[in-house]
């Protein structure tokens, strides 16, 4: 059987084709295998010309399934399959349940705009007070939340530094990772769904960009945490037969976060009362053109383009 031949076997589920569970032992493996040899041999089957084919392809799966190290490594691609199928099947649900809500949300915001232009002069001066006044609470929730976290950062900083006598590392450090892989004859390279679906098992991807010359493949992804990022490096090797090089991309050293003094505080106060007031869509437009330009900074650091 060629080697193309058992590439496209690896990539099925061998278990639900034999209609038995992952951890089935080798006596029922073979049980299993007989009872559908026996409906597919090619002798019992003359009018059907994918019977020997059919026959061909159980004897591999049963190839596969009895030799310990070979079953092993498929049934570690094949749990990594299904959980990225599960991780996509995630992604999809939320993806469409954030379209729903958007949805919603634009209804919602023709409705009013309908009422604001049929409505009286005291009507319109009431909703526009009743938007100020909802803009005015979610900006102020907001910068607490920012406040929160900045104050439990600067703690944590500062706890490291009586501790070791030495600046903390940023967590937001490391979080970047190189691929490389070599595409073959047979083998035009990794998409850049495959890299995603191998990648985003490990984690949150903020970003992820890459770029195939020649043979040569590159890709470079930001993870949304250290953790995501140490264990692709550690522990992602591709494909079988597919193998990938995953290293650090090592960031320069961010300068010692600014602690705030009295006078900034007061500055900062007054600051935040001068504040415009902002629609949440702005605020997710800024976030989305923070992501652009860190897609393009990567870029620029290691000469790829799409």
């Amino acid at each position: 059987m060629s080697k193309k031949r058992s590439k496209e076997i690896m990539k099925l589920d061998l278990y639900e084709i034999l209609e038995i569970p992952i951890h089935a032992e080798e006596k029922e493996i073979k049980k299993s295998y007989r009872k559908k040899a026996l409906k597919c041999h090619p002798d019992k089957n003359p009018d059907n010309p994918d019977a020997a084919d059919e026959f061909d392809k159980l004897k591999k799966i049963l190839e596969i399934l009895l030799d310990p190290g070979t079953r092993k490594a498929y049934d570690k691609v094949l749990k990594s399959r299904k959980a990225a199928a599960i991780r996509a099947s995630e992604v999809d649900a939320r993806t469409q349940k954030l379209r729903s809500d958007l949805e919603v949300r634009e209804r919602r915001a023709q409705r009013t705009r309908e009422q604001l232009e049929i409505s009286e002069e005291e009507k319109l001066r009431r909703e526009l007070k009743r938007l100020e006044e909802e803009g005015e609470r979610l900006i102020s929730e907001e910068l607490d939340r920012v406040n929160r976290q900045v104050e439990e950062e600067l703690s944590r900083a500062s706890s490291k530094v009586s501790k070791s006598g030495e600046p903390p590392v940023s967590d937001t450090q490391g979080h970047k990772i190189k691929v490389k892989w070599v595409s073959t004859d047979d083998w035009p390279g990794y998409t850049e769904q495959e890299i995603n679906q191998l990648f985003y098992k490990w984690g949150d991807i903020n970003a992820l960009v890459m770029k195939q010359k020649n043979k040569r493949g590159t890709a470079l992804i930001d993870y949304k945490t250290k953790n995501a990022a140490d264990m692709a490096v550690q522990f992602e090797k591709g494909q079988i037969g597919k193998p990938v090089e995953v290293s650090r991309i090592r960031e320069a050293p961010q300068k010692k976060p600014h602690v705030p003094k009295n006078s900034d505080k007061e500055e900062e106060s007054k600051e935040k009362s001068n504040l415009d007031y902002e629609s949440i869509a702005a605020m997710n437009q800024r976030r989305q053109e923070e992501r652009r330009r860190l897609i393009e900074e990567i870029m620029r650091e290691e000469g790829l383009t799409k």
